[in-house]
């Protein structure tokens, strides 16, 4: 049987998980060492059979009679058969010495698991008895813990498995020093069975994906007015194409736009509360865009900017812009932060007005870095004033809402285009934007961005905000 090690220790994120994979990685442990056990026994065995060949083959010469040896034919036979004796021996010698090897080494990895393992449940056992995690309530405020945060040893985070972008956050927090896991358990269930999970006990811990139960929240009270596309232009419609809204097949306000006097490019008809471009449909007149609605949806629709920058090429593209959203615990302090670098998404297809494929109007898919690009330089500080005008508004209008007692941030991402005049056009905010790891892409990845923006929501010795530009502060 082969002696590779099938089971990897994996970070656990409840007890139950913990306990199961440490009984797996015993029971991988025990098996591995019955067959290296058996397989070394077997290899001792086929060592010590070809002593006894090589053995009875020299016996065999020195009671050759005088007549075998002066045939020298007989002679060659018999060093034939010593020689192939010693051949065999040195083979199984090395058969043994590289199984030896093997079985050690893969043992010590078993070995490393299981401690890695055992550990783990040590420190979880250690989490739930610390006394400085609080109850979580319902209580306006939060409660504070018994031990300040600048006299604090350990930090707790939990994966609630909510989705988004939280087990990245823990993951990124966890390589710090003074950060552990707390576990999570079962809060409740809803009546379609989907289960909810919250720290073990109902605790309140420093960073959790459920903000009930997070010190800090990683989702910003008030964000649709950020992620829904028709609230986002009744707060800066002067930082948008020209937009028009559908709902239950109905154009809202009566306002609808009409074919005559217009130029001559493409439709969009996007659904107000969705991104990935999947729910975006192409026409090439406003008078067709109310039949690719559906009863009951709301959705947005514009037409394409005139004059778009387009790559040398002739490729179509918009600017992935990347914002940090932070609200201190006053619950009326906001900083934003924005990106210096960011990505472009290039369409595969030469742009046309005329074409009006998705593959060539639709730009989704992150291309490449952005910081290569010579628009880049004039583009990146209007794209920066176009957001900070956003949470201008959004503070000032309370629609953006602090959370007393909790800070609050998000990392979010910005559509722009950008004309042939300069002049750059806000689409959309993605609140849950693509962001890949290291493990994911070595060349093209968000680690340092990710990195760096958590060491702005909670600073620690030697952290840095990176290519992180502070972009303003705003209070509510």
């Amino acid at each position: 049987p082969s002696m590779d090690i099938v089971v990897r220790y994996k970070r656990s994120w409840n007890i139950q998980e913990a306990l199961d994979q440490h009984a797996v990685l015993c029971h991988q442990k025990d098996i591995l060492t019955k067959i290296g056990s058996n397989r070394l026994r077997v290899r001792r065995t086929q060592l010590q059979f070809a002593k006894l060949e090589v053995e009875d083959a020299l016996d065999r010469v020195r009671k050759s009679p005088t007549s075998t040896v002066g045939d020298a034919s007989k002679t060659l036979a018999i060093a034939g058969q010593v020689r192939r004796a010693a051949q065999e021996l040195a083979l199984a010698s090395r058969l043994k010495d590289m199984d030896e090897s093997v079985v050690h080494q893969q043992l010590a990895v078993a070995d490393e698991e299981v401690e890695q393992s055992r550990l783990e449940m040590k420190l979880m056992k250690q989490a739930i008895d610390d006394k400085t995690v609080v109850l979580a309530t319902d209580d306006p405020v939060p409660k504070q813990s018994p031990v300040p945060n600048d006299e604090r040893k350990i930090f707790y985070c939990t994966n609630c498995k909510v989705g988004g972008h939280g087990q990245r956050f823990c993951e990124y927090f966890l390589k710090r020093p003074e950060w552990q896991i707390y576990p999570y358990q079962k809060w409740f269930e809803d009546e379609k069975n989907n289960e909810y999970h919250c720290p073990l006990g109902k605790r309140l811990v420093d960073f959790a994906d459920e903000s009930h139960f997070s010190r800090i929240a990683m989702y910003i009270k008030g964000r649709v007015w950020l992620e829904d596309k028709t609230k986002m232009f009744e707060l800066v419609p002067d930082l948008m194409p020209e937009t028009y809204v559908i709902n239950d097949c109905q154009w809202v306000d009566g306002k609808d736009p009409s074919d005559h006097g217009r130029p001559d490019l493409p439709w969009f008809v996007k659904e107000a509360d969705r991104n990935w471009g999947t729910s975006v449909h192409v026409c090439a007149k406003a008078s067709q865009c109310m039949e690719l609605a559906k009863p009951g949806a709301l959705y947005v629709v514009q037409q394409h900017i005139k004059d778009p920058l387009l790559m040398d090429d002739g490729r179509k593209c918009h600017i992935k812009f990347y914002v940090m959203l932070m609200c201190l615990e006053d619950g009326r302090t906001w900083k934003l932060y924005t990106f210096k670098d960011g990505y472009l998404s290039i369409s595969p297809h030469i742009w046309s007005a005329d074409d009006l494929s998705k593959e060539t109007q639709v730009t989704i898919i992150r291309t490449e870095r952005i910081q290569g690009w010579k628009p880049w330089p004039d583009a990146y500080p209007k794209c920066k004033a176009g957001v900070a005008e956003v949470i201008r508004r959004g503070v000032a209008q309370g629609k953006l809402e602090g959370r007393l007692g909790k800070r609050q941030f998000e990392i979010l991402s910005a559509d722009f285009i950008v004309d042939t005049r300069g002049d750059v056009w806000l689409f959309e905010f993605n609140m849950s934007p693509v962001l890949k790891d290291a493990h994911d892409s070595q060349e093209t990845n968000d680690a340092d961005m990710i990195m760096h923006a958590l060491d702005i929501v909670v600073p620690r010795e030697g952290g840095s905000p990176g290519l992180w530009d502070f972009a303003g502060e705003f209070v509510g």
